[in-house]
């Protein structure tokens, strides 16, 4: 498994088509990644399901609805979903959203709602950034949107970074997508200028901390564990 960092815009990569739209994925297999990572482009996109693939959405711009399991989600920037195995998906309306991918993006592993899903373990959730009050962290401010609280698979803060102090995580593997800002962020030896849309992976064991402002949408797997978490 990855061992070293990542940092890449989203203009880095070219887009694809798939079911929801257009997508640029970031972070995937070929990288030899814990988790994946997507940015896309949500219009028009045709319900499907995953057998053995967790993903997270969060909505970056734009607006519509999410249909999990026919149930049918108003969304806007700042709403998070937690979209379990076996549960049905699709985006309504015109939206850009990053996705959290665990394991990555598996083309085999996508299915058309035509086939019958199986049964699920989880309930999907849905909440929006606002519901969740932030707390101190050693970077500064984070909402924890989805904890190990909720029994699932990935975490996602949101944290507003002024100096955060270097540290590592001997279990944890982290993902930091640049909501707004600028800064350094330092991942062992690499320094990584920040702008909004760069996404930086961080792999378990490795040093990081930043400098600057900047808000970071963070994805964590396994979701954070505060013992986890050695200052350097």
């Amino acid at each position: 498994m990855r061992t070293t960092p990542i940092a890449r815009l989203p203009s880095d990569i070219q887009p694809v088509s798939c079911p929801c739209g257009e997508s640029r994925r970031i972070i995937t297999a070929d990288d030899d990644a814990v988790i994946g990572f997507h940015v896309t482009s949500i219009e028009g996109a045709q319900a499907h399901f995953h057998r053995h693939t967790t993903e997270v959405y969060y909505v970056l711009d734009g607006s519509g609805s999410l249909i999990l399991d026919g149930a049918a989600h108003q969304i806007s920037p700042g709403s998070v979903a937690f979209i379990p195995p076996g549960c049905a998906h699709r985006g309504e309306g015109s939206f850009t959203a990053a996705i959290a991918v665990l394991p990555p993006f598996d083309p085999e592993d996508e299915y058309a709602i035509e086939e019958v899903p199986p049964g699920r373990e989880q309930q999907p959730i849905i909440r929006h950034l606002s519901e969740v009050e932030p707390q101190r962290s050693p970077c500064g401010s984070s909402r924890r949107v989805l904890t190990r609280d909720d029994g699932v698979a990935i975490g996602a803060h949101v944290v507003s970074i002024n100096a955060a102090e270097s540290h590592y995580h001997k279990r944890t593997t982290e993902i930091y997508h640049v909501l707004e800002g600028e800064g350094v962020l330092r991942v062992g030896e690499k320094s990584c200028d920040l702008e909004p849309g760069l996404t930086v992976y961080v792999p378990s064991g490795m040093p990081h901390g930043g400098e600057g402002q900047f808000t970071a949408l963070v994805i964590i797997v396994p979701p954070f564990d505060p013992d986890d978490q050695i200052v350097v």
